[in-house]
């Protein structure tokens, strides 16, 4: 009580009642008398009883403090607070030191006395007029994302005061982040209504109203590059060892913030943007080591643009998220641009949702086509995305940045020289910064770098470390004071002039207030250590297990893996974010480490058991929190080998093969299946390891027939790899190895060896009678009767196939969507229906629809709808037709199979003429075309064709279609159609020899329905 008013008396009745309000002892005074004499006691231990006090003074009518008042931390923060200055940095310096002062709720000791809690509330009062003023003082200095955390702390203790919403919502505008700006607003007139019943102040609305318009007024200065908030007075520095005494600390944003020593560097860089907008596309290679500056230059490059800016980076790691930097690009540019960037991709659809599906909430677009056929649905999204970007930058001139493209993956590396091919006559500037020190031989980028360095728009701008004057000039702006040229030229013979070396260097420099030689390390990993040294022990030991899930941190994973308390794995957090070590990022549950580099130092600092145990858990964590990506725990579980078996990390490396397949990533999940294949050589062979190898070879397998062709030689050399393990694992129940097997009987059956594929499904190894077996082999044989073609035959193995599946779901087959069942029923249909057993062949079909329906694959359901098609048209039925086609054609289009869109197509227009709407030849010329030599395969779809042409009367035109498909010959399973060939020739021209003649064929195929239409014609009723 006597601190707070230091100089001034406070009597003895008002202590009375501060101490004992309104019940004091009998011998108040005496008592109070007592705690005086102690009290003098402890503040002047030296005096004697007989001198007088001169700190703690007997003043009529009370006690008086002598004492100065700057030595009562509240007193000096108040003068603080309420002291006028005119400069914006020295108010910022006097308020940070003044805010340093509060450590907690005051006067915790005076309890909830009168006194107390009107002191209290002065203080608090005080310190949140202090934060106001500080914020004010950021704002002027162009340091609006410092404001945005300090302002959100201070709302949370008193979320009514309208100042700080205010200063909140023009940090967010100024940071370029409109949308939050005004989301604060919203949350700051919900509080203030809900809780008060009132608006907010006429100030605060306008504020809305500007924010909204984009008012130039609310424009701040730019970020300052001199002192920082925690920066001290100049340094006085003498000689080339001399001591750091009066500076405190280092600004922990200065290596991010600051770019000195550029300026020809930028100077190029402004002649390439104004070459960029003039319509001559640009490319500005910036390479260099770690740190040196590349990624504040690109930024400098992307703040001195006129147009739009999509800035992405590459990701360490051995297999990183395919066209990730792209995906960043394109939605930072959905972010300062969504209109125009749906504009762009109008033509193609949502193309930038394929890399960013969260841009398909984001751009009003339809979604993109899906096309089955792998390599086109490819070559449509490259083509595409660089279509669009360069439309993107015909309104206006585009920056597009690709940092840290040392790290792109494969598919994002062909996206970038695409689009750096694309480049002239466009109004774009292509940014790339990598390090080429750092690029593997077997990187990427590496294989296309000498392309892009020639191309003609194409500059190259090597990096080198800063000379003495730019070493002196960032020394100056981060210790805010001049520096003598001896500590300058030591700095520059220890780091070579790296930017981020300098100011790592002077960070341990300052901290230790000396220049000696043993003090200062010679690499930046060294000085990292230093400052991890200092940091309590769980801060580096959260680190460390930080630094194992890599450059981004997901706070959810690291708290399953370093499993301690979470409030103190927050503080331990909150330590590191302060020492500058880890930084906050917009996603309130991902913080970044400020430099790759330190990440770099705390995870090999680790011995490799402890990181591989690291990895193993954080694999684990990402299981358990299902935060992460196939990739991400196929990455772990490969850096965990140490402790875990290859057998632990081939699934994961499936998974992420599958993950990046189904994103067209197709080199890339080659490369995973490959790996796993690699990693099965080192254990010893066996029966599990034969098992895991004909996984992966079957992946690979169906991976490369989709991409290369159903007969490629890549593939046939799988299934040639595939035929031992097969005949190795053939004591294991079929079903273990049914992928697998049905490839190889597929394969082999298209291939022409029928025999050879049904041998090995039938050895006899198998076990008498395994169901799986007889499947695989009779399926197999019937696609091979009813292509010779020998439709009873074909009709019997397909029955047998039916009568030995056994009961019970199955999965679907990797990579492809596919179900054995279904691929043994949907064939017994068609072959059933060919046969004229309608019921048998309709029965088939609902097993096969409810089998679907278990399975839950939209492609299943499309494969059954189109057989039910086509044995409708068999049957001569064209309303059915035109109901299953129509599902074909919605499934098809929904999962991007271009090939079933035009089969439907095709059957849905036959049913459309035939029950009298003409348009559907349209629909089935269109489809035609599209199958272009295709359609050879399809003959009785041709025969559907011609059959549409002679119901609307357009004779000549059937006569030809007919004519010209027998001449070609029918190859497979499309001599079922020559019997309605020859019929429609023979209605067109009027040829009894070519009614007889089909009639005769389809009595010879046993083809029931089209004997029956012959007979029609040949006998006419």
């Amino acid at each position: 009580m006597l601190a707070t008013q230091p100089g001034r008396i406070v009597s003895v009745q008002r202590l009375i009642d501060e101490l004992w309000s309104d019940e004091p002892p009998e011998r108040a005074i005496a008592s109070l008398q007592a705690y005086v004499s102690r009290l003098r006691r402890a503040l002047e231990p030296g005096r004697t009883a007989r001198d007088r006090s001169a700190v703690l003074v007997s003043r009529s009518p009370g006690y008086v403090l002598q004492v100065p008042p700057d030595s009562v931390d509240a007193v000096r923060f108040a003068a603080a607070v309420e002291r006028s200055l005119d400069s914006p940095a020295d108010v910022l310096r006097s308020l940070t030191a003044a805010l340093e002062l509060w450590r907690g709720d005051p006067l915790p000791e005076l309890g909830d006395s009168p006194l107390a809690r009107a002191e209290r509330s002065r203080l608090v009062e005080l310190r949140l007029t202090g934060i106001e003023r500080h914020s004010e003082a950021l704002l002027s200095l162009g340091r609006a994302s410092e404001v945005v955390y300090r302002t959100e702390s201070a709302l949370a203790e008193a979320p009514y005061r309208e100042r700080l919403w205010g200063q909140l919502m023009l940090a967010l505008y100024r940071s370029g982040r409109q949308a939050d700006a005004l989301s604060a607003f919203s949350r700051a007139r919900q509080g203030l209504a809900e809780e008060l019943g009132i608006e907010p102040g006429p100030s605060l609305q306008q504020l809305a109203q500007d924010i909204l318009r984009q008012s130039p007024a609310l424009a701040g200065p730019a970020a300052a590059l001199g002192v920082s908030p925690t920066s001290a007075p100049p340094v006085a520095i003498s000689g080339s060892g001399g001591d750091i005494s009066d500076m405190r600390s280092v600004s922990d944003s200065v290596d991010r913030e600051v770019l000195i020593g550029r300026d020809e560097e930028l100077r190029t860089a402004d002649r390439l943007l104004a070459e960029a907008a003039a319509g001559h596309g640009r490319m500005l290679l910036v390479s260099g080591s770690p740190g040196i500056g590349k990624t504040a230059l690109l930024r400098e490059v992307c703040a001195r643009a006129g147009g739009l800016v999509g800035t992405g980076a590459g990701v360490d790691g051995e297999a990183p998220p395919v066209f990730l930097p792209w995906a960043q690009i394109l939605r930072d540019l959905a972010g300062g641009g969504a209109t125009a960037l749906a504009e762009a991709f109008a033509p193609y659809g949502n193309l930038p949702a394929v890399l960013d599906p969260t841009l398909g909430d984001v751009l009003a677009l339809p979604a993109a086509e899906r096309i089955a056929d792998p390599e086109m649905a490819r070559s449509r999204l490259l083509r595409g995305i660089v279509d669009g970007l360069g439309r993107l930058g015909s309104s206006s001139p585009l920056v597009v940045v690709l940092d840290d493209a040392h790290w792109l993956d494969a598919p994002s590396t062909v996206l970038l020289t695409m689009f750096a091919k694309a480049l002239r006559g466009s109004r774009v500037l292509l940014a790339v910064g990598y390090r080429e020190a750092e690029l593997a031989p077997g990187a990427p980028l590496a294989g296309v770098l000498a392309e892009l360095v020639a191309d003609p728009a194409a500059v190259r701008m090597p990096l080198d470390g800063l000379g003495a004057d730019g070493i002196a000039a960032l020394a100056r702006s981060v210790t805010g004071g001049e520096v003598p040229g001896g500590t300058v030229a030591m700095l520059a013979d220890r780091t070579g002039g790296n930017p981020f070396f300098v100011v790592e260097l002077l960070r341990v420099l300052v901290a230790e207030h000396t220049l000696s030689p043993e003090h200062v390390p010679v690499r930046v990993q060294e000085v990292v250590r230093r400052r991890l040294a200092k940091l309590p022990g769980q801060v580096n030991a959260v680190l460390a297990v930080a630094a194992v899930l890599g450059r981004d941190v997901a706070v959810p994973v690291l708290r399953d893996v370093v499993q301690i308390d979470e409030l103190a794995l927050f503080d331990t957090l909150d330590t590191a974010v302060v020492a500058g070590l880890l930084t906050a990022t917009d996603d309130p549950g991902l913080l970044r480490f400020s430099h790759d580099l330190v990440r770099q130092t705390a995870y090999q600092d680790q011995g490799p058991l402890r990181r591989a145990r690291l990895h193993a858990r954080a694999a684990q964590a990402l299981r358990d929190t299902g935060l992460g990506t196939a990739a991400q725990l196929a990455g772990h579980l490969r850096a965990a080998l140490p402790v875990l078996s290859p057998y632990d990390v081939v699934p994961a490396l499936a998974e992420a093969a599958r993950e990046a397949y189904e994103r067209t990533a197709h080199e890339q999940a080659t490369e995973l299946l490959d790996e796993g294949l690699e990693l099965l050589g080192r254990v010893p062979a066996g029966e599990r390891r034969d098992v895991a190898e004909l996984d992966l070879r079957i992946r690979l397998a169906y991976m490369r027939q989709a991409s290369d062709g159903y007969l490629a030689p890549v593939a046939a050399e799988q299934y040639a790899a595939m035929e031992p393990l097969l005949l190795r694992l053939r004591g294991r129940p079929v079903l273990d190895v049914l992928p697998a097997l049905w490839g190889y009987a597929s394969f082999h059956t298209a291939a022409g060896d029928v025999q050879r594929a049904v041998s090995v499904a039938r050895a006899p190894s198998h076990g008498p009678g395994d169901p799986w077996a007889a499947v695989v082999a009779e399926v197999h044989e019937g696609h091979a009767a009813l292509a010779v073609p020998d439709l009873p035959r074909a009709h019997k193995h397909y029955e047998n196939a039916l009568a030995a599946l056994p009961g019970g779901d199955l999965p679907v087959f990797p990579i492809v969507n596919w179900d054995p069942v279904i691929g043994a029923l949907a064939p017994a249909a068609i072959a059933c229906g060919l046969l004229g057993d309608d019921a048998s062949a309709q029965a088939h079909l609902r097993a096969a629809r409810a089998r679907a329906g278990r399975v839950g694959e939209l492609f299943l359901d499309m494969y059954v709808a189109h057989f039910t098609a086509v044995v409708a048209a068999d049957r001569d039925d064209p309303a059915a037709a035109a109901a299953a086609s129509r599902e074909t054609l919605g499934l098809a289009e929904r999962g991007g199979h271009g090939e079933y869109q035009s089969l439907a197509s095709l059957v849905l227009g036959w049913a459309e003429v035939r029950t009298g709407e003409a348009s559907g030849l349209a629909r089935m010329a269109t489809a035609r075309a599209d199958l272009g030599a295709a359609m050879r395969r399809f003959g009785r779809l041709e025969a559907l064709y011609a059959e549409a042409l002679l119901t609307l009367d357009r004779r000549a035109e059937a006569a030809s279609i007919a004519a010209a498909a027998l001449e070609a010959g029918l190859p497979g399973q499309s001599a079922f159609a020559e019997p309605d060939l020859r019929r429609v020739h023979a209605l067109a021209t009027g040829s009894r020899d070519s009614a007889c003649a089909a009639l005769a064929r389809a009595q010879e195929l046993s083809h029931v329905p089209a004997a029956a239409r012959a007979v029609g014609v040949v006998s006419p009723p």
